[in-house]
C-alpha cells in the first residue's frame, strides 16, 4: 500500500510539473507581445498583441477603422485623401485624420514612409495580397488583408471583416453594435416586401462612377438585389459593359444610376433616342443612387436600400423620409455631426437622387 501511495504521489507531482511547463510555454508566448492571426486572404500574420498605431492604404479600409471608433489609433492614410478629402465622409466627420502621414496608395505604397512610420499594422484589401507580402518583406510592418465589399451579396462576409478588425484593435463590442444595426435596417426594409416576388420588378443599375454611359453595369448591388430583380444578375463578370440592345431586351421597369454626373446623367438617359421604348424611360423612372465611393460604404448602402425601396414600392414606404433616414444613418456612425456630414457628402460629390430630394 505504501509503495502504491508513493507511486500515485510521483504521478501527481509529474503531472503538476508537466502542467507548469506547458503553462510556462503559453505564458512565454504571450510575453513576446505578439499573436498570430489568419487574415481574409488566408495569410498568417504576426501582429502586436495590443495594436495602438494603425495605417491603411485605401479609403474603404479606413471606413472600418472609423466605424469602430478607433480614429485615435490612425497614424497613416492613403494619398487618396489629398485629392478626394472633401468628398470622403470620414475626413469630413474627422478632419483630424488629414493630419496623419500619407503612406501612398494600395497600388503604390510608399515603402520608405511606411518603414519610417512603423505602424503596428496596415490594413489592405485582400485583392492586393501580393502587395501585402511585398510591404512586409520591405518594411517589416505586418499587413492584414481584409474584404470591405459585399458586392457578393453576403453580408456575413462583410461581418467577418468587421469582427476580424475589431478583434485586432480591441473594439469587439462596437463591432457587434454595427452588425446589429445594419441587420436591423436591412430587415426593416426587406420584411415590408417579402410577400412580393422579386421578379415582379426589373431594375437596371447604370454604373457611371468610373466610366460614363448607360451601358456599364454590375451583377450585384445589395440595395437592388435584396428587393428586386437586377436584370444584369447573370452577366459573366461582376462589372462590365453591355449593349443598348441588351438593355432594350431586358426592358427594365426602373433604372438607377450610380455616378457623379448628377441630373445630367438622368437627362441623358431619358433623352436617348435608342431607349425611348424602354419602360423605365417611357415612364420617367430613372433615378440616381449614392453607390460606393472609392470602395464599398455600408452607410450609403443602407440609404440606397431605403431609397430604392421607396421608388419601387412607394405604397409600402410612405412613412419613410429618405433624407431623414440618411441623417439617422450617418448619426449612428458619426454622432452629432452625422446629419451635417450626410448633406456635405451629397453636395461635395454632386449626388443626384431625384429632383424632389436633391434638386439640381
Amino acid at each position: 500500500m505504501r509503495r502504491l501511495a508513493v507511486f500515485f504521489i510521483l504521478i501527481t507531482v509529474t503531472a503538476l510539473i508537466v502542467a507548469a511547463l506547458i503553462a510556462g510555454c503559453i505564458e512565454e508566448k504571450s510575453k513576446t507581445g505578439y499573436v498570430e492571426i489568419k487574415d481574409m486572404a488566408g495569410r498568417t500574420v504576426k501582429i502586436p498583441e495590443k495594436v495602438e498605431r494603425i495605417a491603411t492604404l485605401f479609403p474603404a479600409n479606413l471606413r472600418i477603422i472609423v466605424m469602430l471608433n478607433a480614429t485615435d489609433k490612425v497614424v497613416g492614410i492613403s494619398n487618396y485623401f489629398d485629392k478626394y478629402g472633401d468628398k470622403l465622409e470620414d475626413a469630413l466627420a474627422h478632419p483630424e485624420l488629414l493630419k496623419a502621414e500619407r503612406i501612398g496608395s494600395v497600388g503604390e505604397p510608399d515603402m520608405e514612409k511606411i518603414a519610417e512610420l512603423r505602424p503596428d499594422v496596415i490594413f489592405i484589401e485582400s485583392a492586393y495580397a501580393q502587395i501585402a507580402d511585398t510591404i512586409e518583406k520591405n518594411t517589416g510592418v505586418p499587413v492584414v488583408c481584409i474584404n470591405t465589399s459585399i458586392y457578393s451579396g453576403k453580408l456575413d462576409d462583410f461581418y467577418k471583416t468587421i469582427r476580424l478588425v475589431a478583434r485586432i484593435i480591441g473594439k469587439e463590442k462596437r463591432a457587434e453594435k454595427i452588425i446589429e444595426y445594419i441587420d436591423s435596417e436591412v430587415e426593416n426594409v426587406t420584411k415590408r416586401v417579402k410577400d412580393i416576388p422579386k421578379e415582379e420588378t426589373k431594375v437596371f443599375l447604370s454604373n457611371w462612377a468610373y466610366r460614363h454611359g448607360i451601358s456599364w453595369t454590375v451583377k450585384y448591388y445589395a440595395p437592388i438585389n435584396l428587393i428586386a430583380r437586377n436584370v444584369a444578375e447573370n452577366i459573366p463578370t461582376h462589372y462590365m459593359e453591355v449593349t443598348k440592345e441588351q438593355i432594350i431586351e431586358w426592358n427594365p421597369d426602373v433604372i438607377f444610376i450610380h455616378g457623379y454626373k448628377g441630373k445630367s446623367a438622368v437627362d441623358e438617359i431619358l433623352n436617348d433616342p435608342a431607349l425611348q421604348h424602354v419602360k423605365a424611360v417611357k415612364e420617367g423612372k430613372v433615378y440616381g443612387l449614392f453607390g460606393p465611393y472609392i470602395g464599398y460604404d455600408p452607410k450609403t448602402m443602407i440609404v440606397d436600400l431605403y431609397w430604392a425601396a421607396k421608388v419601387i414600392y412607394p405604397e409600402r414606404f410612405k412613412d419613410v423620409d429618405v433624407m431623414k433616414k440618411g441623417e439617422e444613418v450617418f448619426t449612428f456612425f458619426y454622432g452629432k455631426k452625422g446629419a451635417e456630414v450626410f448633406h456635405e457628402v451629397i453636395e461635395n460629390r454632386g449626388l443626384y437622387l431625384s429632383q424632389e430630394l436633391t434638386p439640381q
